[in-house]
């Protein structure tokens, strides 16, 4: 019976204290040592340091000092330091006495067994730390969940254990057929992985990453169901978000992808639109299809793919043939899309088609070039204009002082004709004095001419005397008369020209105070000229920067 064990186990013979009596082949050649190099030492020479120091060794032996058999699996140190693992049944041999006097083990290599039940165990713990595990019954029922499934729906483990699998579904998948007929896919033994959506206890919805995974008994039948999840809301929304934010771009944006020698992956609608052309005629054609013979051949166009295939981003506006050779203008920016390595694979174009724009902005400067020449004439005439309000502000400046001269004189004039109206009136009281003179005289000439007539032959002489100065009287009567008549006459003529002159002084003035105004009115509007000089020469210089913007 011992040669039969013998030759199927691994045997190992120790004396009360341990120390090897005998190994077989089965032994040394688990332990990778001679049998020679094992006999007369003790076991400890087989173990690990901390195996050897244990508590549990040192039970061990004391059981089977006490006649008690020792069995389990236990770990050795072969050759080299390698771990072994034994499953071994450790039999007390006694003496008469009941005393120990050697321990026969038999054991089992199962160092594979072990390592794979340690890796399994291993790889279990930390899918356990790692994920959110939960079990169920074939029925959906909970069994048991660990802590990070817990953690991530919000439960404690005495909410869920017992209840059914849709607490964690929303009401509109539970009520479905396919959820009813998930659970009885995974009962006959069906595994599942997608991601789930499903519900915390706060109402959240969550997104996970999940296996289901029907365990088996040793026939093959299901027994249970384990789910290994990852959380991956913030994956999940990111995700959405940036499907969002794709769909958008495509939706509003003309997009077309190339490989790195610049022939055409795929495009979308409004690239297509804007070009012309069916997504058949371009899928496999080269990016020069879209541009000019004289841009292809140039050294900007190659250089332009080098960088491209560098991983640069390129942006600006480009100008591109479309479809029977129509010219189109777009915004655009070519994105080198990397690999996880950081290398190049494709580029994707995002565009936008501005070719009205450009056409917009050809003829806005055109017309703003002729709005500068329109301004610059506009300015030319404005300082001619300028120029001539100069010379007449010059001239009524001297039309006034004419004027002011004009006036001078004439107030000299009257004041004049003032003193020849006083003059005049002094020489006619002369006059008159002369009159009453003469009357006098002549009174007096015909009082002698009656006395000399008296007086007979004696007073002929003095008779003749008297007639002829009454005659003179009379004459000087008469010429005093008309010139008093003259005088008054001139006093008459001078008093009309003294109110003629008064009229012209006041004209004169009217004529110096609008002198002055327009003198004022040339002024301002010089000045005013001026401004519009300068605000056409800057009319201008923002036409030439409008000219310009729009150029560039």
């Amino acid at each position: 019976m011992m040669s039969a064990v013998s030759a199927t186990s691994c045997v190992l013979v120790l004396d009360r204290e341990g120390i090897i009596l005998s190994v077989n082949e089965g032994m040394s050649r688990a332990l990778s040592t001679p049998s020679e190099d094992l006999v007369g030492r003790h076991e400890s020479c087989i173990l690990f340091e901390e195996d050897f120091r244990s508590a549990d060794y040192e039970a061990m032996w004391q059981g089977l000092r006490a006649g008690r058999m020792a069995q389990g699996a236990f770990r050795r140190r072969a050759a080299g330091g390698r771990e072994v693992w034994f499953s071994s049944t450790r039999s007390p041999v006694t003496g008469i006495d009941g005393t120990l006097q050697k321990v026969l083990v038999v054991a089992q290599d199962i160092t594979q067994e072990q390592l794979s039940r340690l890796d399994a165990t291993g790889k279990i713990g930390a899918i356990d730390r790692a994920q959110a595990v939960i079990e169920f019954d074939l029925q959906g029922h909970v069994l048991q969940a660990n802590d990070n499934f817990l953690r991530l729906f919000g439960y404690k483990a005495e909410d869920i254990i017992g209840r059914h699998h849709r607490m964690f579904v929303a009401p509109a998948e539970v009520s479905s057929s396919e959820y009813q007929i998930f659970w009885e896919r995974l009962s006959r033994g069906e595994y599942f992985a997608d991601e789930y959506k499903r519900i915390g206890r706060d109402g959240r919805e969550i997104w996970i990453q999940a296996t289901y995974n029907p365990i088996l008994d040793r026939r093959g039948h299901p027994v249970k169901v384990v789910k290994f999840a990852s959380d991956v809301t913030e994956a999940k929304l990111r995700n959405a978000e940036f499907v969002a934010k794709v769909q958008a771009i495509d939706l509003g944006q003309a997009v077309i992808e190339f490989d790195l020698d610049g022939r055409v992956l795929g495009a979308n609608r409004n690239f297509l639109a804007a070009m012309g052309y069916t997504l058949r005629e371009i899928q496999g054609m080269h990016h020069s299809m879209f541009c000019t013979p004289e841009y292809t051949q140039g050294e900007e166009y190659r250089d332009f793919w080098l960088r491209l295939g560098e991983g640069q981003f390129l942006s600006g506006r480009f100008h591109r043939v479309g479809k029977y050779n129509r010219d189109v203008w777009i915004q655009a920016t070519y994105n080198p899309i990397l690999d996880l390595n950081g290398r190049v694979v494709k580029i994707v174009k995002y565009a936008f088609d501005v070719t009205k724009e450009v056409q917009l902005e050809k003829r806005i400067a055109a017309k703003s070039a002729e709005m500068s020449e329109s301004v610059a004439s506009l300015a030319a005439s404005i300082t001619e204009i300028a120029r001539n309000s100069g010379v007449a502000a010059e001239m009524a400046g001297d039309a006034a002082c004419a004027a002011q001269g004009g006036f001078t004189a004439l107030q000299k004039s009257i004041e004049t004709i003032g003193s020849i109206q006083a003059s005049s009136v002094r020489v006619s009281e002369i006059v008159r004095v002369i009159g009453e003179i003469a009357s006098q005289t002549n009174l007096l000439a015909f009082n002698a001419a009656i006395e000399a007539a008296r007086a007979g032959q004696h007073g002929v002489g003095f008779s003749v005397v008297a007639g002829e100065v009454r005659k003179l009287a009379e004459r000087s009567s008469v010429a005093a008369r008309e010139i008093a008549k003259l005088i008054e006459e001139s006093v008459m003529q001078v008093g009309l020209g003294a109110e003629v002159s008064k009229e012209a002084a006041r004209s004169f003035e009217g004529i110096m105070s609008s002198v002055g105004r327009t003198r004022t009115s040339v002024s301002e509007i010089a000045q005013a000229t001026e401004g519009q000089r300068r605000l056409a020469g800057e009319v201008s210089g923002l036409i030439v920067s409008l000219t310009g913007s729009v150029k560039s």
